[in-house]
């Protein structure tokens, strides 16, 4: 349709849409952690070097599916191999894009919960059971998440209204500055703490000890989906890509440099408050919802520095849900010919239902977790991998993606043709494996 072909204003605002549809809570809240306990500097090098060897070469292929095509995924792959069923890729690019937003949507009933708390000084002389037990009360009250998530996802909707670039791009421009900013705030106070050395050599300091096999697989399953890779937005985001001479090669390297920072950031500015108050760092939900305001509360400043972190960790997963479903209300419209407004309504009532399972039903959320992270997502890639190498073709990639350097050619041939399927065939096989 016509109207799908808005497109971005510019390339900036097509890497500023892109950071904020990667930059999702996976990187504020488990990459500090598993640095730490894989070997700190050890593991960061190992997640750079995945970067650049595979992660790059395959967010280039990915974008570039839709680049060339300037379709969303479904037709995009029917355009680029007319005669196959490749197209059922692009079906399971959308499953994974409706599920990762519908399921997950307890976290950010959380977060808002957590920046009203903030506003309000709802922490403040709470203890670490008195913690718990709000973080308890407040998950168990179900319909009280699912209205929490239901502001998020019509905020989401509101701005996918506006339009590609009134709306999405518009935002990401002003709220991605704004959550780095946010970030070197907390970091530069962070780092000011007497003992928060202690949390940076916990990030830093190279430890072979704590680095086995094991790391090396759980390093690579956080570059994949850290990079929100077969996740559909990097390839519907490409067909909405207008300058024909783009280097894909290069904006997807900002992108993905972008993120290794990003996560490496979410390290400093936790971890050194964490160790200063001498708790202990833990994963996700406990580091975020539980260690971090106990924190806040004996550290200076506290409690406007837990304002700034739950409003930056918002922003963090606000503009990765509405990129999500500005992809799915893309791919909607497309694929059934309407009117973007409809498919926002089909994509929202989806999800909404979707999001109402799992924030009811705790068995259905893990089991959901388990096939999106485990399943979907790694055959996603795969599939992304294998059809550009060998049924479209690297050579046609790389020429659409306006690639003209012989090293970097080189270099994407040998990633995505063979060096990116033996490494996402060993992420899968590795979870039936215990170390």
């Amino acid at each position: 349709m016509k109207e799908n072909n808005e497109g971005f204003s510019s390339i900036v605002g097509f890497i500023m849409v892109a950071i904020g549809l990667a930059l999702g809570i996976g990187s504020l809240w488990r990459f500090p952690y598993v640095v730490g306990e894989n070997g700190g500097a050890i593991f960061i090098f190992m997640y750079i070097a995945i970067i650049l060897v595979i992660g790059i070469p395959l967010m280039t292929a990915e974008v570039t599916i839709g680049f060339k095509t300037q379709r969303t995924a479904i037709d995009a792959y029917k355009t680029l191999s007319p005669k196959t069923k490749w197209y059922y890729a692009g079906y399971l690019h959308t499953l994974a894009a409706i599920l990762i937003v519908g399921y997950t949507s307890p976290i950010y009933a959380w977060i808002l919960k957590y920046i009203s708390l903030s506003l309000t000084g709802g922490f403040t002389g709470l203890n670490k059971d008195m913690i718990v037990s709000l973080f308890n009360d407040f998950n168990a009250d179900k319909n009280m998440v699912y209205l929490f998530f239901m502001i998020n996802l019509v905020l989401n909707a509101v701005v996918i209204i506006f339009g590609i670039q009134n709306g999405i791009e518009r935002l990401s421009k002003i709220l991605m500055p704004i959550l780095f900013a946010i970030m070197a705030v907390i970091i530069f106070y962070a780092i000011s703490l007497d003992t928060s050395g202690e949390g940076l050599r916990f990030l830093f300091s190279p430890d072979p000890s704590k680095f086995s096999i094991k790391s090396v697989i759980t390093c690579l399953g956080q570059a994949f989906f850290a990079l929100g890779l077969a996740m559909l937005g990097s390839m519907v985001f490409g067909s909405y890509i207008k300058q024909k001479d783009e280097n894909i090669f290069k904006t997807s390297t900002i992108i993905c440099s972008a993120l290794v920072l990003a996560g490496i950031f979410a390290g400093m500015m936790i971890l050194p408050i964490v160790f200063a108050t001498g708790l202990t760092p833990g994963e996700g939900v406990s580091l975020t919802f539980l260690t971090l305001p106990n924190a806040f509360n004996v550290i200076p400043y506290g409690n406007v520095l837990a304002i700034l972190f739950y409003f930056g960790f918002y922003i963090a997963a606000f503009t990765s849900s509405v990129g999500v479903l500005e992809a799915v209300t893309g791919q909607f419209s497309e694929k059934f010919n309407i009117s973007r407004k409809k498919a926002l309504l089909i994509a929202f009532i989806i999800v909404a239902a979707i999001a109402y399972v799992s924030v009811n039903n705790d068995a259905f959320f893990n089991f959901i977790d388990n096939v999106e992270s485990n399943y979907i997502l790694v055959i996603g890639v795969l599939l992304i991998a294998i059809f550009t190498g060998y049924v479209w073709g690297i050579e046609e990639a790389m020429d659409a993606a306006n690639i003209k350097n012989k090293f970097i050619r080189t270099w994407m041939k040998v990633s995505i043709k063979y060096i990116s399927p033996v490494v996402i065939i060993v992420i899968f096989i590795s979870q039936f494996i215990k170390f």
